[in-house]
């Protein structure tokens, strides 16, 4: 009896937690989202170096970007960032960023002309890199296209998985609300 009062108590203790990174998205988690954001451009601005070695890693690892993130000169002023937020730390506001990029990403891919997806989109930078090849394109130029294939490639990887995690409530809300979410973060900039 003593071991299940210990489960229930250990359950009800994480529910919090549990429920607050599961919280589905609303106008007031993206507008909270977009003012960190804006704070976080300036960091960026102040701190290069944060923007460089985060480009290295894949966006798909989050737990290698947010022990990098904790390890940069940057986290005591991104700690005192999400302190004023509705974030509780990185870890919760790297998981909105994800399901949001994830949802706006599906969203986008529906909007693409019938048999357009992610895959089809690499397979098209493919056959042209061949044709121009074909074709005898300067071979800079053809190694800047497959640089840039690569590039996308690791990408799509992310969008894939970041698609793949976006829960079902997540895309209902990205999708009443997408021409919204995109002026907000277009505010961004």
């Amino acid at each position: 009896m003593n071991k299940i009062i210990a489960v229930i108590w250990i359950i009800l203790l994480g529910l919090p937690t549990v429920s607050q990174a599961q919280q589905a998205l609303s106008k007031e988690l993206i507008t909270s989202f977009q003012a960190v954001s804006q704070q976080w451009q300036a960091l960026e601005d102040e701190y290069p170096e944060l923007t460089s070695s985060l480009d290295e890693i894949d966006l798909s690892q989050p737990d290698k970007i947010i022990i990098q993130l904790k390890n940069s000169k940057a986290y005591p002023k991104i700690k005192s960032i999400l302190a004023n937020s509705v974030f509780g730390d990185v870890e919760e506001y790297y998981d909105i960023a994800t399901r949001l990029m994830g949802g706006m990403m599906a969203y986008q891919m529906q909007q693409l002309p019938a048999g357009m997806d992610v895959d089809s989109m690499g397979g098209m930078l493919k056959n042209s890199i061949q044709q121009m090849k074909a074709n005898n394109a300067p071979s800079a130029m053809i190694s800047e296209m497959e640089q840039q294939l690569a590039d996308i490639e690791k990408n799509m990887k992310s969008m894939k998985s970041a698609m793949k995690n976006t829960s079902a409530a997540d895309r209902k809300f990205i999708q009443d609300n997408a021409q919204w979410i995109m002026s907000v973060l277009d505010d961004e900039r």
